[in-house]
């Protein structure tokens, strides 16, 4: 959810349908920030093997894979998503809810992953709502089981990188190739005004960005002067 929220009827309709939470699916309008967390469940899902995770094209497609993937939902999931007043619910248990299905997370990432991977995943991605880790929990702050779990993820390797150290785009600066200039973090914009290519970011003007070759350089047109 990108914007406040407040204890009231909220649309469905949110999230692409990939990344929506079961309860969302289901139609419930009093939903909690816990759809985020599932939608940041299946993204770390897909970084780990490079494709969406679960992709089906309506509602009842969508959930079927939930089930293939979670293994079916037990009686206090069932009744957590009841209380919430999804409208569907009964139609779906009726209908399309297969019992007994097993979980299938660990047999279908572990290879890709680890252990404590697939305990992320399996805090981020529940049917119960009110059971799944918050973020302050994914990210290992506060005390209790939870927390020490999700820290434990952010303490493997590779750890994540500074944001200063990423990667940044092959630039193209007053017409000279900046190539091999690359951001490597603060002394970046040091580096690129001792080499007399310009002035340090935060003085720049305009830039001229060519992401397509680097033997071509995209100026742009100059306004013409007023008579």
């Amino acid at each position: 959810m990108a914007r406040a929220y407040s204890d009231r009827p909220l649309t469905p309709g949110v999230v692409t349908i990939w990344y929506r939470a079961p309860e969302l699916l289901l139609g419930t309008k009093q939903y909690t920030p816990a759809v985020d967390m599932w939608s940041a469940g299946l993204v770390l899902a897909e970084l780990i093997h490079s494709e969406p995770c679960l992709t089906g094209e309506t509602s009842i497609d969508q959930l079927s894979l939930i089930l293939k993937l979670l293994g079916s939902p037990t009686l206090d999931d069932l009744s957590a998503l009841s209380v919430m007043g999804c409208p569907d619910l009964i139609q779906w248990r009726r209908d399309a809810l297969a019992f007994g299905r097993p979980d299938n997370l660990e047999r279908r990432f572990l290879s890709a992953s680890s252990v404590k991977t697939i305990s992320m995943l399996r805090g981020l991605l529940t049917w119960h709502p009110q059971a799944r880790w918050t973020a302050s929990e994914a990210l290992g702050r506060g005390k209790g089981k939870l927390p020490v779990r999700g820290e434990e993820w952010w303490m493997e390797s590779p750890r994540a990188i500074e944001p200063e150290l990423l990667p940044t785009y092959p630039e193209v600066r007053n017409g000279t190739s900046l190539k091999g200039l690359q951001h490597r973090g603060k002394d970046a914009d040091v580096e690129v005004a001792q080499a007399g290519l310009g002035a340090p970011k935060s003085q720049a003007g305009t830039y001229v960005f060519d992401f397509e070759d680097e033997r071509t350089v995209h100026r742009p047109s100059k306004r013409p002067r007023a008579r």
